[in-house]
Formats: C-alpha cells, sequence, structure tokens
C-alpha cells in the first residue's frame, strides 16, 4: 500500500493529463510545464505503477489496459480534490468562483437550463456550470458518478439510498410524422407501427419505455437514437412513433413538424429529480447551488402540462437506505 505522507501528488495532476492528451507535450502545455518535465513525470508514473501507460501505436500513443482503468478514477479524485479546496464556511454566490458539476439528459437540460441560466446570470455571475451527458455507464455506477458530479437529475423510480430534490413532473406522449389530426392513439396503432426509440432495445431508456415494450407496443424499432431530442427528428415526415416526454413535445412539435398523439395506456408519471451523494449534504455552497437547481425548476411553465409540477422538497432521509440500489436503466 501506498504511504500517503511520502507520495507526489503532484504526479496525479501529470498522470491527468497524460491520460486524456496522450501526448507528453500536450500534456504538459495542459496544465503548464515543459516536455522535459512531463517527461520525468511519465517515468515516474511508469515506475509507480509498473506499467507502460502510453504505449506507441504507429504515429500516436494508445493507453494500455491499466491506464484506461484509471483515467476516469483519476479524473474523479481530482474533481473531489478541487471541490475538497473550494469549500468555504460561508458561501457567497455574488463573489463566488466556484464551478459546480451536473450530469444530466438533454430533456432536463432543455426544460430548466433557460431559467437557470438567467438566476445564475444575476445572482452568481462568477460561477461556472459544467453539464455532462447522463449515460448507462454513469447510472451503472451511480455512487461514482455523485461522488464526482454536484448533482445528477433523473427520474425518481429508479435508484434510492441518496438524498434528492424533486423538481418538477411530466406526462408521457407520442409524437409522430403522420399528417392525420392529434388524437388518441389504440393499442392495435401501438402494436402495428414501427418506432424510434432511445439506446435500443438493449437498454430500457425509461421505465415508461420499459411499460410499452413490457406490453409488446414498441417491438418494431428500426430508428435508434442516443439523446431525447433526436426523437422528434428521427420521426418526422414518416408514420413512426416515438415516446417523449410532452414537455419536450410541445417545444419541438413545432420545429420538428410533429404531431403529438395522446396514448391509451396509463405510464408512470415521470418525477424529475436532482441526486446528490451525502457527503455534500451540509456543504454550503451545494446548498445553495441545489437550492438554485430547484427554484429554477419551479419556474416552469405548467399551462400545457396536465399534472401539476411537484414544489420542490429536498428528502435527504426518508428515502435513504442503508445501501444504495443500483439503476439499471438511463433516465429522463
Amino acid at each position: 500500500m501506498v504511504n500517503l505522507l511520502t507520495a507526489d501528488l503532484n504526479l496525479l495532476v501529470a498522470l491527468d493529463a497524460l491520460l486524456v492528451e496522450r501526448n507528453v507535450t500536450r500534456a504538459g502545455a495542459r496544465i503548464g510545464i515543459s516536455q522535459p518535465a512531463m517527461s520525468s513525470s511519465l517515468q515516474r508514473l511508469r515506475r509507480q505503477f509498473d506499467d507502460e501507460l502510453l504505449t506507441r501505436v504507429g504515429s500516436s500513443y494508445e493507453l494500455t489496459p491499466l491506464a484506461q482503468v484509471l483515467k476516469e478514477d483519476v479524473a474523479q479524485i481530482l474533481r473531489m480534490v478541487e471541490r475538497t479546496f473550494d469549500a468555504q464556511a460561508v458561501f457567497d454566490p455574488a463573489l463566488s468562483s466556484r464551478s459546480f458539476r451536473i450530469v444530466t439528459s438533454d430533456y432536463c437540460l432543455t426544460a430548466i437550463s433557460g431559467k437557470l441560466m438567467a438566476m445564475l446570470q444575476e445572482e452568481a455571475p462568477g460561477v461556472q456550470v459544467h453539464f455532462d451527458a447522463v449515460t448507462p455507464q454513469a447510472v451503472e455506477r451511480i455512487k461514482e458518478t455523485l461522488q464526482s458530479a454536484d448533482l445528477m437529475l433523473i427520474p425518481k423510480g429508479h435508484f434510492s439510498g441518496f438524498p434528492h430534490t424533486e423538481l418538477f413532473t411530466d406526462n408521457w406522449v407520442c409524437v409522430t410524422g403522420a399528417t392525420s389530426p392529434e388524437r388518441t392513439l389504440t393499442v392495435e396503432e401501438m402494436r402495428d407501427a414501427r418506432w424510434a426509440r432511445l439506446f435500443g432495445a438493449e437498454v430500457d431508456s425509461t421505465l415508461a419505455d420499459r411499460r410499452v415494450y413490457d406490453l409488446q407496443l414498441g417491438e418494431k424499432t428500426d430508428i435508434i437514437v442516443d439523446s431525447f431530442l433526436m426523437l422528434p427528428f428521427a420521426v418526422a415526415g414518416t408514420a413512426r412513433l416515438a415516446l417523449v416526454q410532452e414537455r419536450l413535445a410541445r417545444m419541438l412539435s413545432s420545429v420538428a413538424g410533429v404531431r403529438i398523439m395522446q396514448l391509451p395506456i396509463s405510464l408512470p408519471t415521470l418525477v424529475e429529480c436532482a441526486w446528490w451523494h451525502p457527503s455534500k449534504t451540509a456543504d454550503p455552497g451545494h446548498q445553495w447551488f441545489r437550492r438554485l437547481v430547484a427554484r429554477a425548476a419551479a419556474q416552469l411553465d405548467t399551462e400545457t402540462i396536465d399534472s401539476p409540477v411537484t414544489p420542490p422538497s429536498e428528502k435527504p432521509e426518508a428515502e435513504r437506505s442503508s445501501e444504495p440500489q443500483t439503476a439499471q436503466h438511463v433516465l429522463a
């Protein structure tokens, strides 16, 4: 085991740059040191791990299997270190230059980004926000994701064991490029239709998706996309169906040239939440940021949505289990 008292933790910064850039010169430029100094760091890292880390393949360098494993872990460690040194006993958003990281779907970002960005500009002009796309891997490694991110915006119902704030609710509808008037679909139409889906059959992207598939209503999938925003455009000009959130459907229907069709079946209401790791609960800066996100969500227009928006309410204890349940689905 490495003795942290004698270890040179500055090598983690060099290691992260090398794993990202896969080039000694660019890695040095990334962190502001010379090429010879970075070469020296690479040699020390190779001795530390007893591994080449970078191997030449043709005219470029590739990561070794160990380096591929280290890449994400090192990035997470450095983000945690940054947050540790950013922590303040009293947080003043108007003076802060802190950076926050949100993992979210393009749907949720589209829904709240306008409100959130306006509030940030007014209340905390120096604060930075980094948005990362939610992926199946991020959900499968939910504990690690929440350790490295400040918030993860995904719906309730797929995992528990972490504190969260309810942001807003949404319903599910179908969109189609067919020219028929907007109406309620029949079960037979859903069963016979060809579909566009998120991620494909190997991943149930939402609880609603899984419900439709379990009823054998969406089996004829011939278009697969990797974001919610693509779905309306993927069915435009065709009679295909796509299952999307009603907010998103109403925002994009005229732009994509699709019609909204109501569903003949009952699907779970989407309850979008902001999740975080319990270690961040008492951080004053984090408390301010999650309240800001909740306030932005509370301002969403609900006129076209039948279900009322859930008032923001933090639930750090009531729904926390002793061991987190790992999600098996990528979420809205």
